[in-house]
């Protein structure tokens, strides 16, 4: 599935004027959560506006929000370049792996392996599982993943891109080895180009507040058609039934729907296709282009500077050492700069979207230079 470009590539001032954070702050910190563009802000108060004013009942509202969900499955589908019938909405990457994670039903006997540069997202429900249901978990350096592959693997969960510097996996060599694998999306979704077919992977789990700028409590999972029998529902609800008049038979609804976590929420949906619109009209190419070019040079001028710039990919993500990585992120924080630490490992990260401006860039340079 092609994802949609612009005719023209718009102006960058004028997409970053989107996003009131910038006119105060230089944010750099979409890797956490993302900033909200204006119209964002516009959809969330209409929105709780007229569920204040009309009650929240009825036929019509329902249906209202059941039609947000299903713009909504679609708005992701188009990103991760599926259908939207292979598109669950959850409240986050986590939800995602923990949906895939218990809904194989794994066991004494099943190996899940999993990289070195993991955020606990992922090894949270990796670790349950090898707590309560007795599976291996084997842990293989990011870069070299697929080499690691076994006949005793059964699944292989790891990131998209690499939450600690911004590599990204060899998606391919993990297709060639023929085991069913997990993408964590959570640095991948909007932040880089993302074509769920092209990858291989039989899932995707990702996060809407981040690259997607989204509000929290917002997610996604593609699973593909293919494997979605092999699923349990892990977390079952009243729109997991075929009918929910006979719950207690537990007859599960047709297509990918039966994993959406929860009841649909209106806010929720109406902020994200908001804030998809706004990438949209931009157009994503446009979007992955300009970010990872910007990225790329942050990363190049820190390394001239002398700083100590972690390996990484054509990804939205830079990282590099600091002493104190913390105190680093409050003095950053005091010149009106917003970065994170990773404080286990030393490092400071920057996010660099789309909007994000050359000045912004040298500037933060010359910041974390000064140091």
């Amino acid at each position: 599935m092609t994802q949609p470009t612009s005719a023209a590539a718009p102006d960058p001032t004028t997409f970053r004027a989107q996003f009131p954070v910038f006119e105060r702050l230089s944010y750099m910190n979409a890797g956490t959560e993302g900033p909200i563009p204006r119209r964002a802000v516009e959809a969330v108060n209409l929105r709780i506006t007229y569920e204040a004013e009309q009650g929240r009942c009825g036929k019509p509202y329902f249906d209202e929000l059941m039609e947000l969900a299903s713009r909504l499955r679609a708005g992701y589908a188009e990103v991760l370049g599926c259908a939207a019938e292979e598109v669950a909405l959850t409240g986050s990457t986590t939800d995602g792996v923990n949906t895939v994670i218990a809904g194989l039903d794994l066991g004494p006997g099943d190996e899940v392996l999993t990289s070195d540069e993991e955020h606990p997202g992922l090894l949270a429900p990796l670790g349950r599982a090898r707590r309560r249901q007795g599976i291996s978990v084997r842990i293989a350096p990011f870069a070299r993943i697929a080499e690691e592959v076994t006949s005793s693997t059964r699944l292989v969960a790891c990131s998209h891109v690499s939450w600690v510097g911004g590599k990204v996996v060899d998606a391919a060599a993990l297709r060639a080895t023929g085991v069913p694998f997990l993408l964590d999306g959570a640095q991948g979704l909007g932040a880089v180009p993302v074509d769920v077919s092209a990858l291989g992977c039989d899932y995707y789990a990702a996060s809407g507040q981040k690259w997607l700028c989204g509000p929290e409590g917002s997610g996604c999972l593609f699973v593909r058609a293919d494997r979605l029998e092999e699923l349990l529902v892990p977390w079952p609800g009243y729109g997991s039934l075929a009918d929910p008049e006979q719950a207690l038979e537990f007859e599960v609804a047709v297509g990918v729907g039966r994993l959406d976590h929860g009841f649909p929420i209106a806010m929720r949906s109406a902020w994200a296709l908001a804030s998809l619109a706004a990438f949209g009209e931009a157009g994503w190419d446009w979007v992955h282009q300009r970010a990872a070019s910007l990225a790329a040079s942050l990363a190049s001028r820190l390394d001239e500077r002398g700083l100590e710039v972690q390996p990484r990919g054509r990804s939205t993500l830079i990282s590099w050492r600091a002493d104190d990585a913390p105190a680093e992120v409050e003095r950053l924080a005091a010149e009106q700069v917003v970065v994170r630490s990773i404080p286990a490992l030393g490092l400071i990260r920057a996010s660099v979207g789309a909007w994000t401006s050359e000045a912004e860039i040298e500037r933060l340079v010359e910041l974390a230079a000064a140091a």
